[in-house]
């Protein structure tokens, strides 16, 4: 569990990393939005799909915690806040599929929304369980 543990903390990162390089390409295509750029569709995959991985290893870590703490819902108030808000980020990043029918200007635009609402609520959420520590070191 320690793996897992250690993984979920340092794999946001890799997630912030990549949840940046989709809005950047997102940003760069709308100035040409006469395409939807490979880069653009790679880094929003990587991005959607490792966020996906990461609420399934928050999932795992969840429960073994809530035993420990015997199910004592006060204790466990920040990690269900922590663990909705991440559903809403997973959710939101992945409601860019959604729009693959519209037309490319329409398509960046939503996605481009999208993106920053959930990395807005990935660092809220991280911000919530941790606090601001976890984001700039103690």
């Amino acid at each position: 569990m320690e793996f897992l543990t250690t993984l979920h903390g340092h794999n946001r990162w890799l997630i912030i990393l990549f949840a940046v390089l989709a809005v950047i390409t997102l940003i760069l295509n709308r100035k040409d939005p006469s395409e939807y750029k490979k880069n653009t569709r790679l880094f929003g995959s990587i991005y959607a799909y490792a966020l996906a991985l990461q609420f399934i290893i928050g999932l795992i870590l969840f429960f073994p915690k809530a035993q420990a703490l015997e199910w004592d819902m006060s204790a466990l108030r920040i990690q269900f806040e922590h663990a909705t808000t991440m559903i809403l980020a997973v959710a939101i990043a992945h409601s860019a599929a959604a729009w693959k029918k519209l037309d490319t200007s329409r398509r960046i635009k939503n996605t481009l929304i999208a993106y920053l609402i959930s990395l807005f609520l990935i660092v809220l959420g991280v911000i919530r369980i941790g606090g601001m520590s976890l984001w700039i070191g103690s």
